[in-house]
């Protein structure tokens, strides 16, 4: 009897996360969310200036570290997974009602100051970034996450477990964009560089929401942005030699809090 019942809470926890829990609501929901947070990056930068004595060229490089606050807006657009597609086109399929978010958020008041070295000297650069990025998010409800666990230890229906768990929820999502407005300042006693290239931008992140009201919702969580690595010409003693260059290898990460308030909805087009 407990292999069964450890078998059938096994195969109740994969049904839950494939096939979702309750019913899905029809409506679909236009939201704006702003939030803040904290922006940690660590640079790597690498590069060399040989025109002035090719024998003994002047050389970049180190990795350091720096934080910055954020501030986020967004406007989104939330479906239930099964109303994605006209469920005629689903045939015998059933998806779960979880939220799907599709949304564009724009980033910025990130400004990181670096200490890297540059032909011995300190090189001091400072990065500034704001980036547009389309997010898609999927919410999974943490009663759904729950229920299995709830059959295979006998638990019953546990009323009160499951109201302070109806109005959490978990994120996880990913989203691509570009750098909209970024700037790159490094000096040194010897050399500068100066450059605002608009580039590719990624990110991928987790988190959860707590809904507040029908309406509001707050949202906590992490993300990694991936930045293309950026190669910038020095200026200075060396002229504008193609070959006097430096890259900055970007990583960063980001914890958030945002405040999600739906403003319409309507009936799905499906239906």
């Amino acid at each position: 009897m407990g292999r069964m019942r450890i078998g059938s809470g096994v195969f109740a926890l994969v049904g839950a996360l494939l096939l979702g829990a309750g019913e899905s609501a029809a409506e679909w929901k236009l939201y704006v969310q702003a939030g803040m947070g904290l922006s940690g990056a660590e640079v790597q930068t690498n590069g060399i200036l040989d025109d002035i004595n090719p024998a003994d060229p002047i050389r970049a490089g180190g990795r350091d570290t720096d934080s910055s606050p954020l501030l986020d807006a967004s406007v989104g657009l939330e479906v239930p997974m099964d109303e994605l597609v006209p469920r005629e086109l689903l045939l015998a399929v059933r998806l779960p009602s979880w939220p799907v978010r599709f949304e564009v958020e724009a980033a910025g008041l990130r400004e990181w100051e670096f200490t890297t070295v540059a032909g011995g000297e300190a090189f001091f650069t400072e990065i500034k970034s704001t980036t547009v990025l389309f997010n898609q998010w999927l919410d999974i409800p943490a009663i759904s996450l729950y229920q299995p666990f709830q059959y295979l230890f006998g638990l019953g229906r546990q009323p009160r477990v499951r109201q302070f768990l109806g109005p959490v929820s978990f994120f996880v999502g990913t989203g691509v964009g570009v750098t909209a407005l970024m700037d790159i300042d490094g000096t040194s006693n010897v050399v500068s560089v100066h450059d605002d290239p608009v580039d590719f931008v990624w990110n991928v992140g987790t988190g959860f929401n707590l809904k507040m009201t029908e309406r509001v919702t707050l949202s906590v969580g992490y993300r990694y942005v991936g930045f293309m690595e950026q190669e910038s010409q020095f200026q200075g003693p060396g002229g504008n030699d193609p070959n006097n260059k430096v890259d900055y290898d970007l990583d960063v990460h980001e914890l958030r809090v945002g405040l999600r308030m739906r403003v319409f909805e309507f009936p799905s087009p499906w239906r």
